[in-house]
């Protein structure tokens, strides 16, 4: 750690000196500019202003190489903000392999085909990430389930719960990508409204809690209308559920001015209960992953809230 005294100039300017080994390191000479900016907990965060232009914005790839993980590759270049991807094969792209790039892109917001024939693919992401605020898309996820949940207590109509499961989906990899650019530019940081480093860990698993909840929301769906299935306290457990996250939804919409305040412990207890004396094993199981994953969320949730309260008092 390096300490070094501010300096006032001509009684208006204040200065500071760099470490000469940060200088160095960056290959930074008089005159170049640095990136300053300044975090939620009101220390100042440097970097660069080269960091800032290397960024990786176009990639070509042989298809013929990732063959049998083209999904996870598409989404890793998606994360990490690459916005032109050239996608070729030596023959012509098979049926199959094709079907599965553009099932993938419709998961990745913003992102569109430019250019197609038989031996290549060229997709196009169009997001503006400096307009993507986390919080919020969080609070569209929980609308979202919220509503498949209602659906299974009032009309049921299976369409509609499978187009909310991939709206998640896709919101899900919004998340994952604006997260990850965030560890890595300082701008993405401060326009995501993630406001500081220290929640990054704790959006990313509310990100994907969220995504396997609605996983389970659909799969137990899925089921139900395929069996006709019903089950012992139905509209208790499912009102818990859906009010449960309209209420997180709400809070991570706001500016955490209070203390997340978690589900208490005996209204978990008695739902918890009547999810165990269900008697279809199946709808049992997706329930109790449903429940885990709700209290995943809010301690995750609590989190925020509480390093929140630390900066906000001074305390970090």
């Amino acid at each position: 750690m390096e300490r070094r005294k501010i300096q006032l100039i001509a009684g208006s300017t204040y200065t500071i000196s760099l470490p000469k080994e940060w200088v160095v390191k960056n290959k930074l000479k008089e005159k170049n500019e640095i990136l300053i900016y300044e975090k939620g907990d009101r220390t100042l965060m440097l970097s660069p202003h080269s960091m800032e232009s290397k960024k990786l914005e176009d990639i070509s790839l042989n298809i013929d190489d990732h063959l049998s993980e083209i999904n996870q590759v598409l989404f890793a270049l998606y994360y990490l903000g690459i916005e032109n991807i050239s996608l070729f094969s030596k023959n012509d792209i098979a049926k199959e392999i094709r079907t599965r790039i553009i099932k993938t892109i419709t998961n990745m917001s913003g992102t569109e085909v430019s250019y197609e024939d038989a031996k290549n693919i060229k997709i196009k992401v169009l997001l503006d990430k400096s307009k993507v605020e986390i919080p919020q898309v969080i609070y569209r996820i929980g609308l979202i389930i919220g509503l498949s949940v209602a659906n299974l207590l009032d009309g049921f109509d299976i369409t509609e719960v499978r187009i909310n499961e991939n709206e998640i989906d896709r919101l899900y990899h919004l998340i994952s990508k604006i997260v990850s650019l965030s560890l890595i530019d300082s701008n993405i940081l401060k326009s995501s409204k993630i406001d500081n480093v220290i929640f990054i860990p704790s959006y990313f698993l509310i990100g994907k809690r969220l995504e396997n909840l609605g996983d389970n929301i659909y799969y137990l769906s899925e089921y139900i209308e395929k069996n006709n299935a019903n089950f012992e306290s139905r509209k208790e457990i499912l009102n818990f559920v859906r009010a449960d996250i309209n209420r997180i939804a709400r809070y991570t919409s706001g500016d955490f001015h209070n203390m997340f305040e978690k589900t208490g412990s005996e209204d978990l207890k008695k739902i918890s209960s009547l999810v165990l004396r269900i008697k279809d094993k199946t709808v049992s199981d997706y329930l109790r992953q449903v429940m885990r994953y709700l209290i995943d969320i809010e301690e995750e949730i609590f989190i925020i809230s509480f390093y929140n309260s630390l900066i906000k008092s001074g305390a970090i």
